[in-house]
């Protein structure tokens, strides 16, 4: 069945029938990856507010966002690499962690750990919704989500441009304003929503059997997905304790 998933797109123009990918497979990788991510940035975290050192924690969150940017888009569009960035794209996600996670406690205190919390219970949540077909990733909904996607995506990207080359901001989007808050929410819920195209794009690529270096490309998008609804709900509870 085509998809109007980019990376399972791939997946049906590299099957290997030889020695496919399994969901077990790509459900260990995804954790490998995770625990990584979360030991660096925890170490990150730790030692930023261990040597005050607060300039490393701002310089991890931005070495760590590009380049796990950068190895995303180069293991989407070259999926067979994806076994070799793995390692490395979980390790600049862990950086990115540990470095926003300061940069938000030192100016909202408690919100990373509050972030945290609502980001395993959304997980457990997505995945039970998933699991009991309560939710269920039909071909209009994964259009919807991803439309929503790229929408917030370019919102940012909009964003920054204004902010680095203008000094200014979209009105009302970016401050803690009921508008602010409610996009914030927004972004929040979407990302929240992508963990299901993550998750049928693992069940999906197994029964289309995918080569098995596609696990790890399944963890790159799992892990992605967890650091931006981690990231957003920072944002939402931040602008939930005042300006952001």
């Amino acid at each position: 069945m085509q998809s109007n998933n980019p990376i399972l797109t791939r997946v049906e123009t590299h099957a290997d029938y030889s020695q496919p990918m399994t969901v077990q497979g790509a459900i260990q990788k995804s954790v490998i990856m995770t625990v990584i991510a979360a030991v660096l940035g925890l170490g990150v975290f730790l030692y930023s507010f261990a040597t005050a050192n607060f300039g490393m924690a701002y310089a991890a969150a931005m070495v760590g966002a590009i380049g796990g940017l950068i190895i995303a888009l180069v293991a989407t569009f070259k999926p067979n690499t994806a076994r070799v960035l793995a390692i490395p794209y979980a390790l600049f996600e862990g950086a990115f962690l540990g470095g926003v996670s300061v940069i938000f406690q030192l100016k909202f205190p408690g919100v990373p750990l509050q972030a945290l919390l609502a980001t395993f219970v959304t997980t457990f949540v997505m995945f039970g919704l998933y699991r009991f077909q309560i939710i269920r990733a039909t071909e209009k909904f994964k259009s919807i989500v991803m439309s929503a996607t790229i929408a917030i995506a370019l919102v940012f990207v909009v964003q920054i441009i204004m902010n680095f080359a203008f000094g200014s901001s979209i009105p009302g989007l970016f401050e803690s304003s009921w508008l602010g808050i409610g996009f914030a929410a927004f972004v929040a819920v979407i990302a929240s929503l992508n963990l299901i195209l993550d998750f049928d794009l693992i069940e999906n690529a197994a029964a289309q059997r995918a080569p098995k270096a596609f696990e790890w490309l399944c963890g790159i998008a799992l892990l992605a997905t967890l650091v931006w609804m981690y990231y957003s709900f920072m944002r939402l509870f931040s602008m939930l304790q005042g300006d952001d």
